[in-house]
């Protein structure tokens, strides 16, 4: 079954759906259900041998798990931002996706992407999630809920990289995520962002899922 996406259809402005590939899944029938949606996200526990050009790979998900150990907090570098929300704010957020499945699929022309993570920083800057570095060289949004947190957004300027200051960002984070009570952290990130790979795996942090995501693209589709 696909599973309609109120959210993203009304952001995007067409039919959007999302789709949980089982061991025994069908490509064609899947397709025949897909008429009425123009993009559909396929989740899989493993990669797939696709057949049909309309569906793409466009990311190997992976989330980075640590359990958060009581330290005091650290604010070197980072401070809770107050302040309004910025074009450079929303650079950073953008900059924040440069990997991400709705940049790199090139069958998105409508501006997904910016409608999608300027919508997420405006979230997390309204919810006070948005913690920053100096002079805005760097920022990280984060939530907790329970006592589980996780990262949503990180960026560093390109001028500032090479500073620690992303690590700062992830220390901060965590330290502010204790403080509401969290036990726990996740990190998810693209495997093809190796930077961030290698980041998460240096602090301590242990893979604990992988997805493969694929986008299905109704070239037929007539709004």
């Amino acid at each position: 079954m696909i599973t309609p996406l109120p959210f993203d259809s009304e952001l995007f402005g067409y039919p959007v759906g999302k789709y949980q590939v089982s061991e025994n899944w069908n490509e064609n029938e899947f397709r025949s259900k897909a008429l009425d949606y123009q993009l559909v996200y396929l989740f899989s526990e493993k990669e797939q041998e696709i057949n049909s050009p309309e569906i793409l790979q466009t990311d190997i998900k992976v989330v980075f798990e640590k359990i958060l150990e009581p330290e005091e907090k650290s604010t070197e570098w980072e401070i809770e931002y107050q302040g309004p929300l910025t074009d450079e704010l929303i650079s950073l957020a953008y900059a924040s996706g440069e990997y991400s499945r709705f940049k790199i699929d090139p069958r998105l022309k409508a501006g997904e992407f910016e409608k999608l993570y300027r919508l997420w920083i405006t979230k997390a800057w309204k919810k006070g999630e948005v913690l920053v570095s100096g002079e805005m060289e760097g920022m990280v949004t984060y939530s907790v809920e329970k006592e589980l947190a996780q990262i949503g957004l990180i960026a560093v300027k390109d001028s500032s990289r090479g500073k620690g200051l992303g690590k700062g960002l992830v220390n901060n984070a965590e330290s502010s995520a204790r403080e509401k009570g969290a036990i726990k952290m996740h990190i998810p990130t693209q495997k093809t962002n190796l930077p961030a790979m290698n980041l998460y795996h240096n602090m301590g942090y242990e893979i604990a899922s992988q997805t493969f995501v694929y986008h299905y693209w109704n070239p037929d589709f007539n709004s």
